[in-house]
C-alpha cells in the first residue's frame, strides 16, 4: 500500500508528465469517438422505411422538406458540413470523380461523401496537434516542424490510401465471383428467363459468394424496373464496379440489346473468352514467378548457400595454410 501511495505522489508531484498524460489520452478518446460517430452507419432500408413511413402522415406532408430537415439532424452532420467543404473540390469534374471512387469503395450515401473530405482534414490537423502536444513543454526546432508537416500530408493521405485499399479488395472479389454469376446467367437465359429477372436471380444466388457483386446486379434491377433505361443502368454498374470485365460484359449486353442478336449464345461466347483470358493471365504470372525469384535467390538464398559450401573449406585454410605462410615467412 505505502508503494502504491509513493508511486501516486510521485506521479502528481510531476505536474508536466501528469498534463501531457491527460491530453494524449483525452485526444486519442476524442478522435476514436469523431470516428466512431462518422462511420457507424445504421441499416439504410430502416432507415428509409422510417422516412417514408413519418413522410405518409398529415404532418410530414404539409413539410415537403422533412427528409432535407433529417438528413442534416444530429452532431455529426454539424460538425461534418462545413468542414467537407474547405477539401472538396470547386469543379463538377473533381467532385464526380471523387463520388465514384466513394461508389467504387462501396460508400453510395450523401454522408459518406462528406465524411470523406471531413476526415482528411481532421486527420491532416489531428496527427500534428498530438505530437505537438508531447513536446508543448519543449522547444520547437526545425526537426519538430517537419515532422508536424509529415503527418499532416500522412493524415491528409491516408483516407484516399485506405479507401484505395477498399477498392481494390472490392475489384479483387468482385473479379472472382464474375465467372460463376456470368455462368448463371448462360443458364438462366438459355431456360427462357427474360435479362431483368436474370439479373435478379442471379443476384440472389451469389449473395453468399459475393455480396458486393450481388448488390449490384440487384441494384441494375432495381433500376430497370423504376423506369430508367436499361443501357444507363448496365453503363452505371460498370462504374460503379471500375472492372474491366464487368465493363466488357455490360457493353456486350448493350451491344446484343441494341442489335437484337441472341442473348444466350452472346453470354456463352463472352464465357468462354473469359475463362480464355484467366488461363491466359495465370500462364503470365507462372511464367514471371522464375524472375521475381531471381531477386531473392541472389539476396538471401545465394549468400546462405555460399557460407554453408565454402564456410568449412575457408576455416580450414586459416587453420592450416596460413599459419605455415606465416612462419615461412
Amino acid at each position: 500500500m505505502a508503494d502504491i501511495l509513493n508511486f501516486l505522489n510521485r506521479t502528481v508531484g510531476n505536474g508536466e508528465v501528469l498534463l501531457i498524460q491527460l491530453a494524449v489520452f483525452f485526444s486519442v478518446a476524442l478522435f476514436v469517438g469523431v470516428l466512431l460517430l462518422i462511420f457507424m452507419r445504421r441499416n439504410p432500408a430502416s432507415k428509409r422505411l422510417g422516412r417514408l413511413l413519418q413522410e405518409n402522415t398529415p404532418a410530414a406532408l404539409a413539410k415537403k422538406t422533412k427528409l432535407l430537415e433529417q438528413e442534416d439532424q444530429g452532431v455529426v452532420a454539424k460538425v461534418v458540413k462545413p468542414l467537407h467543404g474547405v477539401l472538396s473540390p470547386s469543379n463538377a469534374e473533381g467532385r464526380q470523380r471523387a463520388r465514384t471512387r466513394l461508389l467504387q469503395a462501396g460508400f453510395r450515401s450523401q454522408k459518406s461523401y462528406r465524411n470523406y473530405f471531413a476526415l482528411k482534414l481532421v486527420l491532416a490537423c489531428l496527427l500534428p496537434g498530438l505530437f505537438l502536444l508531447r513536446g508543448m513543454f519543449y522547444h520547437l526546432t526545425p526537426q519538430i516542424l517537419l515532422i508536424c508537416l509529415g503527418l499532416a500530408v500522412f493524415g491528409f493521405l491516408l483516407p484516399s490510401i485506405v479507401l484505395s485499399v477498399i477498392i481494390q479488395k472490392r475489384q479483387q472479389g468482385i473479379l472472382r465471383a464474375l465467372p460463376d454469376a456470368l455462368d448463371l446467367m448462360v443458364i438462366c437465359v438459355e431456360s427462357g428467363l427474360g435479362l431483368d429477372m436474370t439479373f435478379k436471380r442471379v443476384g440472389d444466388e451469389i449473395r453468399s459468394m459475393n455480396s458486393d457483386l450481388s448488390d449490384e446486379f440487384r441494384t441494375v434491377n432495381r433500376e430497370i424496373r423504376a423506369g430508367r433505361p436499361r443501357s444507363e443502368s448496365l453503363k452505371n454498374m460498370s462504374l460503379r464496379t471500375g472492372v474491366a470485365e464487368v465493363q466488357n460484359l455490360m457493353t456486350m449486353l448493350v451491344q446484343t440489346t441494341r442489335f437484337g442478336t441472341s442473348m444466350a449464345r452472346a453470354l456463352r461466347v463472352h464465357a468462354d473468352a473469359m475463362r480464355v483470358k484467366r488461363r491466359q493471365v495465370a500462364e503470365e504470372k507462372a511464367a514471371k514467378t522464375a524472375i521475381k525469384l531471381t531477386l531473392p535467390l541472389i539476396l538471401f538464398i545465394f549468400p546462405a548457400i555460399l557460407v554453408v559450401i565454402l564456410g568449412p573449406a575457408g576455416l580450414k585454410i586459416m587453420k592450416v595454410l596460413l599459419p605455415v605462410l606465416g612462419n615461412a615467412g
